[in-house]
C-alpha cells in the first residue's frame, strides 16, 4: 500500500454503520481463534446495534474517535470514564484487518492518551482477553502492566480478560 492519508476525528450518527463494520471485521480477525462465530456475533449485535451506538454516542461519559481513510472509517475508538471506579477506560481499539500495520492504532492509542489527560486523569486503563495475544503483547509495548483477571462473556462463551493500565506522563 502507497503512501495513505489517514485523517482522526469524533465519531458521528453517520459512523455507525462503519463502526459495526470495523467491529464485526476485527473481532472475526482477532477473536475466532477462541470464541464461536454465533457468539461474536450474538455479542455483536446485542451490544453494538444502532440503538446502543445512540446510547453511546449520547452519552456524556463516552468519547469515540475514527480513523479514516477517504470516506471510510477504518478505525475506532471507545474512551469511557467509569464514575463509580473514577478511571478512565480505553474500552476499544479496532482497525480493519487490511488497515493493520499503519500505525493507525498507535495514533488512536496517542489520542485515548491525550483525551484522559485533558479530563484530569494521571492514568488509563484497558482490558484486554488474555487469548488476544497479539493485542495483549502490543499494549504490554505500549506500557501498559496487567493486574487483575476477570471473566468477560461472548454469548455463551467465558474468557478470561485481563484489566491493565498505564501510567501517563
Amino acid at each position: 500500500m502507497n503512501e495513505t492519508e489517514v485523517t482522526y476525528r469524533p465519531w458521528n450518527k453517520n459512523d455507525f454503520d462503519q463502526v459495526y463494520k470495523i467491529l464485526m471485521e476485527s473481532w472475526d480477525k482477532a477473536y475466532s481463534s477462541f470464541i464461536p462465530k454465533e457468539d461474536l456475533t450474538y455479542y455483536l449485535n446485542q451490544t453494538y446495534n444502532t440503538a446502543k451506538l445512540e446510547e453511546l454516542f449520547n452519552s456524556e461519559n463516552v468519547f469515540c474517535f475514527v480513523a479514516q481513510v477517504g470516506v471510510e472509517a477504518v478505525g475506532w475508538l471507545k474512551l469511557s470514564i467509569d464514575k463509580v471506579e473514577n478511571r478512565f477506560y480505553l474500552s476499544s481499539i479496532y482497525v480493519l484487518p487490511e488497515f493493520q500495520k499503519l500505525k493507525i492504532g498507535r495514533q488512536l492509542m496517542e489520542i485515548a492518551f491525550t483525551s484522559a489527560k485533558e479530563k484530569g486523569f494521571s492514568e488509563i486503563w484497558i482490558g484486554v482477553m488474555d487469548n488476544n495475544l497479539n493485542a495483549l503483547q502490543w499494549y504490554e509495548k505500549t506500557g501498559f502492566t496487567f493486574e487483575e483477571k476477570l471473566p468477560f462473556q461472548m454469548g455463551k462463551t467465558v474468557v478470561q480478560h485481563l484489566i491493565g493500565r498505564k501510567k501517563l506522563l
